[in-house]
């Protein structure tokens, strides 16, 4: 007879970061990777074309990497140590979100916009992708699903430094459809980790004054096999840091 302590339980590690330019961050990148070797990294704001991507770092370590790119803004990235299939990009014309099917689940890179000011042009588009990235992920509930991104909207009151704070990133329309998300099926892990993004300006990270914008976001099947997870704080801390820290997910496979 089989005993759960004869089950050998292989650590699947994964990555989420929003870099904010992966060109201006690259040290910073290559300190992360080293350190946590996650077998894949989602990436946000690559800020680069596809043809200007440093993919030669990332063959180095051993990664495959899947890449939707514009210049100067936006990007997202997949980079795994397994083989990348599946691989789609046409969720919206922005570079704004990338899925593949890697390592046994399926992936999902996201940079949400973030929407400049309530009751504009740009708030509405972001309301409107917010509706229509749940649809998306619906196509995945009953896989092992993960996606992780910069969501930039903060879920929670206490997910934002700034006590009743109602303004971009937490309306209660953006809410609405990130708790449409989580009620259609996809559980956010990472709900009392605390901040992920600190604005450069006014000592922000120093005195704490941050936002949690960064989410993942898993499938039941997914969740089911959810180890660990936490903020890398100490990416903020480096040299020309990005102003988001990356985010880990751990499964056991």
């Amino acid at each position: 007879m089989l005993h759960k302590s004869d089950v050998v339980s292989t650590i699947m590690r994964l990555i989420s970061w929003n870099v904010n330019s992966i060109r201006a961050r690259m040290e910073n990148f290559l300190k992360i990777a080293k350190e946590y070797a996650p077998d894949i990294f989602l990436l946000q704001e690559t800020r680069v074309e596809d043809s200007l991507f440093p993919l030669e770092y990332f063959e180095d370590l051993g990664y495959n990497v899947a890449i939707k790119g514009q210049k100067g803004r936006n990007g997202v990235a997949i980079c795994s140590r397994h083989m990348l299939e599946e691989v789609k990009s046409d969720f919206c014309e922005e570079a704004r979100y990338l899925e593949a099917f890697s390592g046994g689940i399926f992936i999902a890179s996201v940079y949400v916009p973030n929407g400049q000011e309530i009751d504009t042009a740009p708030y509405y588009y972001k309301l409107d992708f917010l509706q229509k990235l749940k649809d998306k992920f619906l196509d995945f509930k009953d896989e092992i699903f993960i996606a992780g991104g910069d969501f930039n909207v903060a879920p929670r009151a206490e997910d934002v430094y700034i006590a009743d704070y109602k303004g971009i990133a937490a309306s209660l329309r953006e809410r609405e459809l990130l708790k449409a998300i989580r009620e259609a099926g996809f559980q956010d892990i990472l709900e009392d980790k605390g901040y992920t993004w600190w604005d450069y300006r006014h000592r922000g990270f120093l005195q704490d004054h941050g936002f949690r914008l960064d989410q993942f976001y898993l499938s039941e099947k997914a969740h089911n096999i959810f180890n660990n997870g936490d903020v890398i704080r100490s990416a903020r801390k480096l040299e020309r840091p990005s102003d988001h820290a990356p985010i880990l997910c751990e499964l056991g496979i």
